[in-house]
């Protein structure tokens, strides 16, 4: 009766946290008018190490585009919402960002306070469901031990272990707890590499667990736009001489005298011993002949977790 309980728990911590950072840049972020550049689709595989059946879960997320009130351009994707899967690219939505960071935002479609009910009344459900299936199971448990004394059948181990990201044991019954992935370490600065009037800096490195994104601001003071493309042209390399590729593969659009700023995650995960990189964009696109047509950033330090 307590696994699943506890499960219903941390669902629920989780997910109000989570509504009430929502709900607090609903109601205090800087608002601001904005566009869909891009839909981000995310598939991502689960294979059951005990069946070693295969499932998969889609993520869809919208990157949207605005000006900050200091006339900064952010691109950056919001936090998740019930509209996500109604956006598509051209779209106006506004947007309600954090003054002190304003890739962190999310999208106000639908107001502050609208889409607060079916998430409570889902929580509802969920905790009726995990509650009946904790009493059912407990009355099936005690019903099997006093026949034989046997401990409780593995299939219901692993439907009570998996309630709390665990895996059951074959035939002794015992449990094994799920490795809690590492947490994630960051770093801020101005790592820069300029090409006439074109000026990229990395300004922000998150490592978790070898999954590493850059946060890059790229600014344009010409008077033409520069495009940097991602896809066949944008390489990191670690200070081992492995190269990454990064998602996503749009590129990055920079007017004539504004900057714009993304989040590039590498395709692959960065080994422990790796200590800096570089990013590099073998062709920059531009109608100014003052660029040379490449960029490249070094130095760019990567964040560990000490101990």
């Amino acid at each position: 009766m307590l696994l699943p309980l506890a499960g219903l728990l941390a669902v629920d911590v989780g997910a109000f946290l989570w509504w009430a950072r929502r709900n607090q840049l609903l109601n205090s972020g800087v608002p601001a008018a904005g566009e869909v550049v891009r839909i981000n689709i995310t598939v991502t595989q689960h294979v059951d190490t005990n069946t070693q059946l295969s499932s998969s879960s889609t993520t869809i997320r919208p990157v949207v585009r605005f000006t900050t009130q200091t006339g900064e351009l952010i691109t950056a994707s919001p936090m998740r919402s019930a509209v996500d899967k109604l956006l598509i690219p051209g779209d106006p939505v506004r947007i309600r960002y954090s003054a002190g960071n304003p890739m962190r935002c999310v999208v106000d479609q639908r107001g502050a306070k609208q889409g607060t009910v079916p998430m409570l009344a889902g929580l509802v459900f969920l905790n009726i469901f995990l509650i009946g299936f904790a009493s059912m199971g407990g009355r099936i448990a005690e019903g099997w031990q006093s026949d034989d004394q046997s401990a409780t059948p593995p299939s219901i181990a692993q439907g009570l272990a998996q309630g709390l990201g665990q895996s059951a044991g074959s035939g002794t019954g015992s449990r094994t707890t799920t490795p809690t992935p590492p947490p994630a370490a960051t770093t801020t600065g101005a790592w820069s590499a300029a090409d006439g009037p074109l000026t990229v800096t990395v300004v922000k490195v998150v490592n978790a667990g070898g999954n590493v994104s850059l946060t890059v601001s790229a600014h344009d003071s010409a008077a033409a736009s520069v495009t940097l493309p991602i896809f066949s042209n944008f390489t990191a390399t670690d200070g081992q001489g492995n190269t990454y590729t990064a998602h996503p593969l749009a590129p990055i659009a920079v007017p004539a005298g504004g900057t714009v700023s993304d989040t590039l995650t590498l395709d692959q995960t960065v080994p422990a011993t790796a200590r800096s990189l570089k990013a590099a964009w073998a062709h920059v696109f531009s109608q100014d002949p003052a660029l040379n047509g490449s960029i490249t950033v070094t130095g760019v330090p990567l964040p560990h977790h000490s101990g």
